[in-house]
């Protein structure tokens, strides 16, 4: 079943989000609201089909949008009604949402699993209206032996993230990584959000 076959079916069919390999579209079929993540050019194809692979395993930890259907060249998962983590990151919510985005980067690591984007979690990190956070777009994700989601994500916090950390030090965030990096395991984890997240300024 290729996307042309059942695009005629889909009601409300609207383009939300374009990228380097696919096109986007929110649209209601039997009765679902979903997203469709269907190639550019058919030489993408393979990546798309890569990427609904992904998701199906990641679903199975309850990262990523709900995968609903998959055909030859796309995939489709419940639509997100959520904004992009920049629009609604402040010194408010960012111990809720960076917290939440932590401990999803350390499930994903734990699975083997690499986003290859947290360090730069914007507009693929979707938060809805009860602040949850909600991870799309694994275009760029990859199973691999080392995987650097949590390294990534305490990229962005001594980067761009410095501005919801008043008091953190540069230097012992950059520590926890190398400790992190040399055993990613659960007590170095633990570190990490301990001096994150543990801090009276959150």
């Amino acid at each position: 079943m290729r996307f042309n076959q059942i695009k005629n079916q889909i009601d409300n069919l609207q383009v939300i989000g374009k990228g380097w390999r696919g096109i986007v579209y929110r649209g209601f079929y039997k009765g679902k609201d979903l997203a469709f993540k269907v190639p550019r050019e058919e030489i993408h194809k393979k990546a798309i089909n890569k990427e609904a692979y992904l998701l199906r395993e990641l679903n199975k930890y309850g990262i990523g949008g709900k995968l609903e259907l998959t055909g030859e060249d796309f995939f489709a998962y419940r639509f997100i009604d959520g904004k992009p983590l920049n629009k609604v990151l402040n010194k408010q919510n960012a111990s809720k949402l960076l917290h939440q985005l932590f401990c999803t980067a350390r499930k994903m690591d734990k699975i083997g699993i690499s986003k290859d984007e947290m360090h730069r979690p914007y507009k693929n990190v979707l938060v809805d209206k009860f602040d949850n956070i909600h991870l799309i777009d694994f275009e760029r994700a990859k199973y691999c032996e080392k995987t650097h989601n949590v390294t990534q994500l305490l990229h962005f916090v001594i980067t761009k993230g410095r501005d919801f950390f008043d008091k953190i030090d540069k230097e012992t965030v950059i520590a926890l990584a190398k400790e992190y990096r040399r055993q990613p395991n659960d007590n170095n984890f633990r570190k990490i959000v301990d001096y994150l997240f543990r801090q009276p300024q959150l």
